[in-house]
């Protein structure tokens, strides 16, 4: 059995030597032209092959016409000199992998032809939470044809690949660009869609608990001689230069709040709950068209993963726990070693399977955000014993212990108390196989294996 594996090896490098595979994308309907390596001298025949099917033929032998094969026929050209096809009208059925053949000698490079459809102009779609904190935007387009595709964002001046979702929330220091735009690629075309943006509405104001908020109006030419804050239908702070210099501050923001009498910007300190809601301003008696709504949250704390696994430690539910009362609405993020942040939910299950774990140590860490603050939780991990091994019924095991120098003299593999396979030099060469291990069960008395 070695040796057979080795051959194997052996013919796999030879083949891996030999073989120049070049990798060809053409757009469905146009041409494509195949060229072999240059020749010192003219071939006297020439063979192109699509697979195991006959493409197009020349044999001096038989005169100077070429025979172009099935549905390559009218569209296809084939240089007798310098063996170039070319190949006009492409169909899907035309993909596959082309060879040639001089002087009835196969060449050493292949040709992997793919057709494909132009991708479509991508359109974004946006999805955003009820408090528009965050939003999922989808570059989406028919790609049917076209596959494979990659997905590009571009956010500011950037392109960035990252797929064909991208979740953006309004506390993200990218969101200060202009808008999004995402791009559709395959091997022979790309397209970009029209720009969104921006997303978040800049009137919605989320400040830190206890910190300050300053809402300015637009700029006026004059400054104005009256001027009036309201929350709701409440008054904050009124200015008239009919009654003086003096501002009037109304119930508990006297004390905190500062009104500028030349631009009407309005400050307010040491925020509370109590503070939210819509803010508007009037200047010399007459409402301005922007309003403010102001939210005001905690920040969010930071949390602890809870890790809860079934029975088996095959699969595994983390919880990003944290207490977010008054820091709402938040969203939970994850991230898989050192992979890219994802907005999840506030629960992340995860199974031995999956391909994320081979990242960074199978280490795990949630984040917490809202409109004023982030935090990160300590990481968590790895989850899953790497000695518990997951095998399909009726299927195989293969059970290696670690390596040793010398090969023991004796081997004893048990499952819980009970004998599996026995081998003990001191005995013989023979090794023994307990209850129902016997006939199915084999032990490498060199290896342990």
């Amino acid at each position: 059995m070695t040796n057979q594996i080795k051959l194997l090896i052996l013919l796999c490098s030879t083949e891996a030597v030999f073989s120049i595979i070049e990798n060809v994308h053409r757009e469905l309907g146009g041409e494509v032209v195949l060229m072999p390596v240059s020749v010192t001298n003219l071939p006297s025949s020439i063979l192109w092959r699509l697979g195991q099917n006959k493409v197009a033929d020349f044999d001096t032998d038989f005169g100077p016409d070429v025979t172009y094969y099935g549905d390559f026929n009218g569209r296809t050209t084939l240089d007798t000199t310098t063996g170039v096809l070319t190949i006009t009208g492409l169909r899907k059925t035309d993909e596959g992998v082309y060879s040639v053949e001089f002087n009835s000698k196969r060449l050493e490079k292949t040709y992997t032809l793919s057709v494909l459809k132009p991708v479509p102009k991508p359109a974004i779609n946006v999805s955003c939470d009820d408090n528009k904190i965050s939003c999922t935007l989808t570059c989406d387009g028919d790609t049917a044809g076209a596959e494979p595709v990659t997905y590009w964002w571009k956010v500011g001046e950037d392109w960035e690949r990252i797929g064909k979702l991208l979740t953006v929330s309004k506390s993200d220091s990218k969101l200060h660009q202009n808008g999004y735009t995402c791009k559709l690629k395959n091997g022979v075309s790309e397209k970009d869609s029209d720009p969104v943006g921006p997303l978040f509405d800049p009137k919605n104001v989320p400040c830190e608990l206890g910190g300050k908020v300053v809402l300015t109006p637009v700029s006026v030419t004059n400054p104005p001689s009256s001027i009036l804050w309201r929350l709701e239908k409440n008054k904050v702070a009124d200015f008239d230069k009919d009654f003086g210099t003096t501002v009037t501050y109304y119930g508990d923001f006297n004390g905190r709040t500062t009104l500028d009498t030349t631009t009407g910007e309005l400050t307010i300190t040491g925020l509370r709950k109590t503070d939210e809601g819509v803010y508007s301003v009037e200047f010399n008696s007459k409402r301005l068209e922007k309003t403010y709504t102001l939210s005001v949250l905690k920040p969010v704390p930071k949390q602890a993963i809870i890790v809860s696994c079934n029975d088996n430690n095959i699969s595994c539910t983390l919880t990003c726990d944290g207490d977010t009362a008054g820091a709402e609405p938040v969203t939970y993020w994850w991230k898989v070693g050192e992979g890219n942040w994802e907005e999840i939910g506030k629960l992340l299950t995860v199974a031995k399977s999956d391909s994320k774990l081979n990242q960074n140590g199978y280490k795990y860490t949630c984040k917490l955000k809202n409109g004023v603050s982030e935090k990160d939780s300590d990481p968590v991990g790895p989850l899953f014993d790497p000695n518990n091994v997951p095998c399909e019924l009726g299927g195989e095991v293969v059970l290696t212990p670690v390596s040793m120098t010398n090969p023991p003299s004796s081997i004893l593999w048990r499952l819980g108390q009970i004998k599996v396979a026995d081998f003990d030099t001191d005995f013989g060469p023979e090794v023994t196989y307990y209850g129902d291990f016997n006939g199915r069960t084999t032990l490498d008395t060199t290896t342990g294996e």
